[in-house]
């Protein structure tokens, strides 16, 4: 998978399980699912498991410490309205692999609103954001009559606050310290 801007993304994080995918039926192998361990130590701790979609993930780097290149699909997105936060926590529902991720913007790499004769406007959209242990990405789309109404802005500039729910993760490698 590509990220226009994978070079700023950097989350900290202990490489802490390696689940391989269970056999289907006709031979292949399911995703693997990769655990990794953030903020450990802290009051933020939080055990983050991934699937590892794109085999990017070596088995062998489980037990080592380094970075993730984490993005963030699918999600949905808005300003944050309370005072300004960067965390990763886990949902009211418990999913631990769809947390509620909050954060400061610190690169826009792609912002697109094209105009249609719809009666809605659609963004596609791609940025970084700090999450104060590290830096993820974030690529989605959005639809509503006003993208303004939904997301509390028309663009994300840097230094913008905002909430992140229900991504589907995806890892684009994982870097071990050396």
């Amino acid at each position: 998978m590509y990220f226009s801007a994978a070079a700023h993304l950097h989350l900290p994080c202990r490489f802490a399980s390696f689940t391989p995918g269970e056999i289907h039926n006709d031979g292949r192998r399911y995703l693997p699912t990769i655990g990794l361990s953030l903020g450990e130590g802290t009051p933020h701790a939080y055990h983050l498991p991934v699937v590892d979609r794109h085999h990017q993930v070596n088995e062998q780097h489980v037990g080592l410490s380094g970075s993730a290149l984490l993005v963030l699909l699918l999600c949905q997105f808005r300003l944050q309205n309370e005072a300004p936060r960067q965390e990763i926590r886990a949902t009211a529902d418990g999913i631990p692999g769809a947390p509620r991720v909050y954060g400061r913007v610190t690169h826009v790499a792609t912002w697109e609103v094209p105009e249609t004769p719809l009666p809605y406007q659609s963004l596609y959209c791609e940025y970084v954001l700090d999450i104060g242990i590290g830096t993820v990405g974030v690529r989605t789309h959005a639809t509503a009559p006003q993208l303004r109404q939904r997301l509390g802005t028309d663009m994300l500039d840097v230094g913008d606050w905002v909430e992140v729910w229900r991504p589907r993760i995806d890892i684009l490698g994982f870097i071990p310290q050396q």
